[in-house]
């Protein structure tokens, strides 16, 4: 049985590891009846199957109690990767692992993804590892020095092909939906619910569509939808009795997205950045070494420093990432850096297999959750973390003060 980790934090630590399920390092046992049951596989009719059933149970238990403060804090945020959108038979979204895969088996004239790779010297390793940044990195860097036609319609149709496969429309809406509902579950005086995600992807507008939502994204509320920072300050107010009235309320169902590397959907038409459904050329910060240095134009720029900004904000938040490896230094940079100056801010981690050298940006932040309260990482896939998440304290389930 391989060894798993199911919970990560200051005060606990479970994980199944050398066939036995394991609290802080000591071997689980409980009293049932008169006889106490120890939790080791093969040990008193002990299977794999009881094994991770209880360490979930246990897992579950603990993170929920958690959550019930951490996503009542003053501040709420969310940050997405690809594992909130890879599910292939509810979501349609795409791993790394899979687009190389997709890629490494078309059948395109004048494409041949191995000689591609020959070209650009290519160690088994980056293969094994499915790393299309690393090959994007490197044919870009060969094509800044060198013109190759060839090796530019590589690049062109990997592009093209990230776009056909990041272009899908949700099969189930309704689990990025309870998670949108059960985060805006708020007093209408807190701050708004933002989500930033690094997905090209429409999950969370379509499921936000779906429940009848506003969605503040930084693009004007006028056709054609044109992007301008000054949109994430607007916000949307019920006026009591006439519009001079003073009494003003926040209406529900609003929240805020972010997309850090751009959308399918966005399209730069003259000096306007516009959404649009099928553009000619997407904005989108393909996977690339250059990544850092391409966040610093708009309109990534306006919405990296919104991040950064509210992880620094005073005041209790909750920062909740999900399928979001930490491999972007520049993101694992801001998070890191605000752990340590905000106290206040607490890091809770959702990613199915917990795997402490996936890269060494995650590796730190493992590390840190062993001796730090601040961060909790929970070895669960987003629906069953949906399922689980708690509704806001401040509001019932049906969203009533």
């Amino acid at each position: 049985m391989d060894n798993k980790i199911f919970l990560s934090t200051k005060n606990k630590f479970i994980e199944i590891k050398e066939e036995e399920l394991r609290i802080n390092g000591i071997m689980f046992k409980e009293k049932v009846g008169d006889t106490t049951v120890e939790y080791k596989l093969s040990h008193n009719g002990i299977t794999e199957t009881v094994l991770t059933k209880k360490a979930l149970e246990l897992s579950q238990d603990y993170y929920i109690k958690s959550l019930e403060k951490l996503v009542s804090a003053e501040k709420l945020l969310v940050l997405t990767g690809a594992g909130s959108s890879k599910d292939d038979e509810l979501f349609g979204g795409k791993l790394m692992s899979e687009l190389w895969r997709i890629i490494s088996f078309l059948n395109i004239e004048n494409f041949n993804f191995e000689s591609f790779l020959d070209k650009l010297n290519i160690s088994q390793d980056i293969k094994d590892k499915f790393d299309l940044e690393m090959i994007l990195s490197k044919a870009k860097l060969y094509l800044e020095f060198k013109t190759d036609d060839c090796l530019s319609n590589h690049v062109k149709i990997i592009e093209e092909t990230i776009l056909k496969e990041c272009s899908f429309s949700l099969k189930d809406k309704s689990i990025h939906l309870d998670f949108i509902k059960k985060l805006t579950s708020r007093k209408s005086k807190q701050n708004r619910l933002k989500i930033f995600t690094t997905n090209y992807d429409k999950a969370f507008e379509e499921a936000g569509a779906e429940g009848g939502y506003v969605i503040i994204d930084g693009f004007s509320f006028t056709q054609p939808r044109k992007f301008s920072g000054k949109y994430f300050d607007y916000d949307i107010v019920i006026r009591e009795n006439s519009r001079t009235s003073s009494t003003e309320n926040f209406a529900n169902n609003v929240f805020h997205l972010y997309k850090l590397h751009g959308s399918v959907n966005w399209e730069k038409k003259d000096n306007d950045i516009i959404q649009i459904d099928s553009p000619a050329k997407a904005m989108m910060i393909y996977p690339n070494s250059n990544k850092y240095e391409s966040s610093y134009e708009q309109p990534y720029f306006e919405m990296m420093s919104r991040f950064q900004s509210e992880l620094r904000k005073n005041g209790t938040s909750t920062l909740i990432c999900i399928g979001f490896s930490f491999a972007d230094k520049h993101i694992f940079t801001m998070t890191n850096e605000a752990l340590n100056q905000n106290p206040s801010l607490n890091l809770v981690i959702i990613e199915p297999f917990i795997n402490p050298s996936v890269n060494e940006n995650f590796k730190k932040l493992f590390e840190l959750s062993k001796k730090s309260s601040q961060i909790l990482i929970i070895g669960e896939f987003f629906k069953d973390f949906v399922s689980n998440l708690p509704f806001s304290q401040y509001l019932n389930s049906n969203g009533e003060n």
